[in-house]
């Protein structure tokens, strides 16, 4: 079982999804039966659709989800410092990928939890063509890396000005298109740079395929986040 680099990147990746999907159902859950019990700080509206939408109290979601995406990040800065320990790279991978839930199960209920489904299965659709025309098609990839390096380094510094300066309506949207552009296209070379390593024989290790489940997962999860921005109101 698992002989080749690519059926342990994609264990890995599964694995990680994985942890990361209980986290954000947890939490989602949590708030729900603490609503069906009738605690203070849940209340509930019909949205659009006619779905019950959850509202927290946005103090107690502020208490989830800064501690959460602290050890997120203190957590994913420890794993890229220990990538090469095992089993210790492993756990830390299990913990980043469950805060990671935390958060984006704190994000959906702050914008709509119902929306989730069809967030991840777009997201879902947009991974599995993109791991099919990036490890099946023939083409060279490679060429992306340095556009997706800049273009990546211009959506972070949008992000940033988007703390403090409040983006809207239709501008709200372009950004998060052009964000799930960027993301295909590093799930296109990611996939790309697996399919190159993969009948490579010293590359067949668990740490290799530690290294492209991590850049594929985060790959996933901003495409993810795009699509949930372009699609919130």
């Amino acid at each position: 079982m698992f002989e080749t680099l690519l059926s342990k990147t994609l264990f890995i990746l599964a694995i990680s999804l994985g942890f990361c999907f209980l986290g954000a159902l947890a939490v989602v859950n949590y708030f729900k039966i603490a609503y069906k019990k009738g605690v203070s700080y849940v209340t509930a509206k019909r949205n659009e659709h006619g779905q019950l939408d959850l509202e927290v109290s946005p103090q107690l979601i502020k208490k989830i989800f800064w501690p959460a995406l602290i050890i997120n990040i203190i957590t994913f800065v420890i794993l890229l410092f220990c990538k090469n320990m095992i089993p210790l790279n492993f756990f830390l991978m299990s913990l980043f990928t469950f805060t990671d839930g935390i958060t984006i199960g704190i994000l959906l209920l702050s914008i709509d939890e119902n929306i989730g489904v069809k967030v991840t299965a777009l997201t879902a659709i947009a991974t599995l063509l993109t791991s099919l025309v990036g490890m099946y098609s023939g083409i060279d990839f490679s060429f992306l890396g340095k556009f997706l390096f800049f273009a990546l380094i211009g959506l972070i510094i949008v992000s940033i000005i988007r703390i403090f300066v409040s983006i809207k309506g239709f501008h709200r949207k372009i950004i998060a298109a052009v964000g799930i552009l960027i993301f295909i296209g590093y799930l296109l070379y990611d996939f790309n740079n697996l399919d190159k390593a993969k009948n490579i024989a010293k590359l067949n290790n668990w740490n290799t395929a530690l290294d492209f489940s991590v850049n594929i997962y985060l790959d996933i999860i901003n495409l993810f986040l795009q699509i949930l921005d372009l699609l919130s109101d």
